[in-house]
């Protein structure tokens, strides 16, 4: 019978093509299935270096953040140290102008004569010294 051999044939090619589609499914599937583990993998890569990254600035901006932080600090610190020194360079010049009009007094020639006649029992020539004794306080010897 002839057509048994046809109908044969056409089933074994049917079955072949059959296996032939599960065969290149598969390899489909297979090759999927790699391709989405070599993304994953690409993508864990990623992430690492992205948490690397992250990593790296956070320590860099914390380490700029110190640095800043202490630059602030002694800023402060140069700022009072510099109130401070002013608020000292006030009181010297104030000073030093008290001092300069007490010495501006002492020299002059009112003052020289005042406390040579004080202190020193001075007198001009052709004025007569007169010393007053109080009997109420003891005398010294």
């Amino acid at each position: 019978m002839p057509g048994d051999y046809f109908k044969e044939d056409i089933l074994e090619n049917a079955i072949s093509n059959r296996q032939k589609e599960r065969r290149e499914r598969r390899e489909e599937l297979r090759a999927r299935k790699e391709q989405q583990i070599k993304r994953s993998e690409q993508a864990a890569k990623r992430a690492r270096r992205r948490r690397l990254l992250i990593l790296v600035l956070a320590v860099v901006l914390l380490g700029a953040g110190v640095m800043v932080g202490g630059t602030i600090i002694r800023i402060e610190r140069l700022k009072r140290d510099k109130a401070a020194a002013e608020e000292r360079l006030a009181e010297l010049k104030q000073r030093i102008e008290l001092l300069e009009s007490e010495l501006d007094r002492v020299s002059s020639d009112e003052y020289i004569e005042q406390q040579a006649r004080t202190q020193l029992k001075m007198i001009f020539p052709g004025e007569t010294l007169y010393i007053v004794v109080d009997q109420t306080q003891p005398q010294q010897p």
